[in-house]
């Protein structure tokens, strides 16, 4: 006959998440303030427990007050960063347009020139690695290949656009 094994048994870090319920419960409370969210933070801590191996887990029980912590502290964090970088829709109307106003345009415009005209006053292979590697994301390790020289000279020649193009940008 065969036997058949219950997963949830041979887990010891599910049946440690289970035995410590309570205690668990009230570490994740500690930290995010809410005991729905708490609970929420279990089901996800039982969830991942079930797809992880837990037969090289020396301390179930710590690892599984572990896991909850990291897990409430994760959510906060989360809510966080929402809180801070997210604007509501409807504050939507109150960010300023990129470019509030037609002379901007302009001196943008004419500075992107004189920004290409300094390129441009470059020796050509230094214009060449500058604009590869800035622009198209070619590692300098690849352009120093074509090229046939070293990465430091790949990176000086690198420096000097970056070079021409914020002195064009200060100056402006």
């Amino acid at each position: 006959m065969r036997k058949e094994i219950n997963f949830y048994e041979s887990n010891v870090l599910v049946d440690a998440l289970m035995r410590y319920k309570p205690k668990l419960l009230k570490i994740a409370e500690g930290v995010l303030r809410s005991q729905t969210q708490s609970e929420d933070i279990f089901h996800d801590a039982i969830v991942r427990a079930c797809t992880m191996q837990s037969n090289c887990i020396r301390c179930p029980v710590g690892y599984a007050c572990r896991m909850v912590y990291n897990l409430a502290l994760d959510e906060v964090r989360k809510r966080s960063y929402e809180k801070f970088n997210m604007t509501p829709v409807d504050g939507i109307e109150s960010i300023p347009a990129p470019s509030v106003s037609v002379l901007d345009g302009l001196v943008t415009t004419e500075t992107l020139w004189e920004v290409l005209n300094s390129l441009n006053n470059l020796p050509k292979r230094t214009q060449d690695a500058f604009v590869r590697h800035r622009i198209d994301g070619v590692p300098q390790k690849d352009i120093a290949e074509e090229l046939g020289v070293s990465r430091t000279l790949v990176n000086f020649m690198i420096r000097d656009g970056h070079r021409a193009c914020q002195q064009t940008v200060n100056a402006a």
